[in-house]
């Protein structure tokens, strides 16, 4: 009867043992397995079968996960202690590069000679959840890095408008300033004195003067009407340019960047161009728009959908070679149903093959020794989240390439 409580507790410390939710296993100072209970072997049982090993010997699965850990239970003189504990080891099972990457974490006691305990637990799901959430706060990190350069720069670009703004009124009022009121009433006076000018300084010199006048006078009239013009257009191209900071100071603030409102595709289409106009005429392209007078508002991201046609636009720029004899793009927008709205833009810029012509649209593919492989991705998604499609096509090398966006009102 005096043997029963020790035996009750023989059975149940073994009990606890072989039923623990962490691996545990009983080695002598050789590595020899005394015991191994139901969770310890089944961690370890990944590495005795890729490396053909058996149950009998810890060391030699140990090893395979760190020799450091092996050397250090051999190494331990103490009487008995803490060998180490809590330290993390990676290791791939199949023992190739692969994504099946294990973590465990393994803690090794001496409880006295010849007994020496041995405790691992499987940390690979609470470690790529680690992972997962510090690759966010970096991902977050940047993005917001990003919106800080991204504000920066609108602000910087947002003062140079208003310094070139200032600039521009300034031309305006000297230009208002500027009158041939002058040279027009001396080529008057000329003209009705023109007899006794005659007298003077001869026939020929005093019809000379006054058709020098006049050319003066017409020719400085055509250069103030076009300096008039000029001001007129840089004057829009300015308020074009605020507006599309405007939109992206609230695009970068994320007060609109999933709102989608009525939304006038001409608009889009001019602000895009009016960003754009100078690289075409310093290339010498020809850039021709037609939207049709019935294209009705549709709703969607004004900020997003300016992004894709800026990003179509540039890739025909730069798509078309400065020396090409042809050098046009061309912006079509009609209604090909009563509730869809086709924009087709096509260049006469270098084309491509069927091969780019399969991977134009996935993530990281480019052509550009400069590109993201991003653009292009990023358009096929903002189109289809606004229930359009999207397609560019080439007929070959040198031939062009024409893109086709489809979005529904």
């Amino acid at each position: 009867m005096e043997n029963m409580p020790k035996e009750a507790n023989e059975q149940k410390l073994t009990y606890i043992m072989k039923y623990a939710p962490i691996g545990l296993s009983e080695i002598d100072s050789s590595g020899k397995i005394i015991s191994l209970n139901i969770v310890g072997e089944k961690l370890l049982q990944p590495v005795i079968e890729t490396n053909n090993l058996t149950t009998e010997n810890l060391f030699p699965i140990l090893q395979f996960i760190s020799p450091e850990m092996v050397d250090n239970i051999k190494n331990f003189k103490e009487e008995n202690g803490v060998i180490f504990q809590n330290i993390v080891y990676s290791f791939c099972i199949n023992n190739t590069i692969s994504n099946d990457v294990k973590y465990y974490t393994f803690t090794a006691t001496k409880v006295f000679h010849e007994c020496i305990m041995v405790s691992c637990e499987d940390i690979t799901q609470k470690q790529k959840d680690q992972t997962e959430i510090l690759h966010a706060q970096v991902d977050k990190a940047i993005e917001q890095g990003k919106y800080e350069i991204a504000s920066s720069i609108l602000h910087d670009i947002g003062n140079a408008i208003v310094g070139f703004g200032s600039y521009l009124t300034k031309t305006k009022r000297l230009q208002e300033q500027i009158s041939l009121e002058n040279v027009t009433n001396l080529s008057i006076f000329f003209k009705e004195n023109n007899t006794v000018i005659a007298k003077a300084i001869g026939a020929d010199k005093a019809d000379a003067v006054v058709a020098i006048l006049n050319n003066i006078a017409e020719k400085g009239k055509s250069a103030i009407d076009e300096m008039k013009k000029a001001i007129s257009e840089q004057g829009n191209i300015i308020t074009h340019i605020q507006e599309i900071l405007n939109i992206q100071r609230q695009y970068v603030a994320g007060q609109d960047s999933s709102e989608r409102k009525l939304t006038n595709l001409r608009n889009i289409i001019n602000d895009c161009m009016a960003m754009l106009f100078a690289s075409f005429e310093k290339r010498g392209i020809y850039v021709t728009i037609n939207v049709a007078n019935d294209i009705p508002k549709i709703k969607g991201d004004r900020t997003k959908l300016m992004q894709v046609i800026l990003n179509v636009l540039k890739n025909s720029l730069e798509a078309i070679d400065i020396s090409a004899p042809k050098k046009t793009v061309s912006v079509n927008v009609s209604l090909e149903t009563p509730s869809t709205v086709a924009m087709i833009i096509q260049d006469s810029g270098e084309g491509f093959d069927a091969h780019i012509a399969s991977n134009l649209f996935k993530r990281g593919f480019t052509t550009k020794l400069s590109g993201t492989g991003l653009g292009l991705y990023n358009c096929k998604q903002i189109i289809e989240s606004h229930n359009g499609t999207i397609e560019i096509s080439s007929d070959g090398k040198d031939k062009g390439c024409l893109t086709v966006i489809k979005l529904k009102i």
